[in-house]
């Protein structure tokens, strides 16, 4: 099954919203779906969601893997 292609919830640091992110390269920075940049402070667990965030779609990942066959 395809997975969304900002798969993370994190806060970015003097955040008050939880954004869908991705990392960057092998992180620990993220980019988030409303095009932010950071490091992330958490998961923002209890905060609201990022309004940008949820107003664009989050694009399904179309990268797949074959499975080597027997």
């Amino acid at each position: 099954m395809a997975e969304p292609r900002y798969p993370l919830l994190v806060a970015l640091p003097g955040g008050r919203v939880q954004h869908a992110a991705r990392l960057i390269g092998d992180g620990p920075a993220v980019n988030t779906l409303c095009r932010k940049r950071g490091t992330p402070t958490g998961d923002g667990a209890g905060m609201p969601y990022c309004r940008v965030c949820a107003d664009r779609p989050n694009p399904i990942n179309q990268q797949h893997s074959l499975k080597e066959q027997p």
